[in-house]
């Protein structure tokens, strides 16, 4: 598990919880708490609007699902295949997703607090017009991801591939860049003040304020 920073919240996890099968949720109506899935496919159709609280998901494939506007409260996603889920507007508070396959996956506006993203595959993932608050990112791959217009209120990357990151139009103010690699990043020079960096990344910001920068 990665070192706690900050003010971020562990999960509430029960010592025990009931074993369901993750095909039975199409058949509950109620909303899902202090349950642990194993293995299984989650259909794209199985509910429309839920909330999930204190439960584990564990090498559950969740791919090409949408779960937009779900709620899910206390929960632990480990080794769970997330590929072009859509998230668009879920909530996420006191969660945390460990190895876990992003690839693609569309967090875009949605609402994601007290939560880690631990070695993660996040490339090409999506958290255009996302709230992040107390979250933290670390050593998960976020090559070619979106953060357009995200907003980003005690959010922590660390050791993780950012290459080809869109942070256009987010502020950057505390965000801490400094252990992270990339070549190439894209970011609103207006908004970038107060961004930490490493002194070899500070180079690549000066060039893009226009700066010529002398060896």
């Amino acid at each position: 598990m990665a070192e706690k920073i900050g003010k971020r919240q562990e999960p509430k996890l029960s010592e025990f919880h009931e074993e369901m099968a993750i095909e039975e949720i199409a058949s509950t109506e109620d909303d899902v708490e202090g349950v642990r899935f194993t293995g299984g496919y989650f259909a794209a159709d199985l509910v429309e609007r839920m909330t999930f609280d204190d439960v584990v998901f564990k090498q559950v494939r969740f791919m090409n699902a949408d779960l937009s506007t779900m709620e899910f409260i206390d929960v632990q996603f480990d080794t769970c295949d997330f590929s072009n889920v859509h998230f668009k507007n879920a909530s996420f508070h006191r969660c945390i997703f460990k190895d876990c396959k992003l690839t693609g996956t569309d967090f875009s506006s949605a609402h994601i607090r007290h939560t880690l993203f631990e070695s993660c595959d996040g490339k090409y993932s999506n958290f255009t017009f996302a709230r992040l608050k107390e979250v933290d990112i670390v050593s998960t791959d976020l090559t070619d991801s979106d953060f357009f217009e995200s907003h980003l209120k005690d959010a922590r990357f660390t050791h993780c591939k950012i290459d080809r990151i869109n942070f256009s139009e987010t502020a950057l103010k505390g965000i801490d860049l400094s252990t992270n690699t990339y070549e190439q990043i894209e970011v609103s020079i207006d908004k970038i003040a107060g961004c930490i960096v490493s002194k070899d990344q500070a180079v690549g910001f000066a060039r893009m304020l226009g700066l010529t920068v002398k060896e």
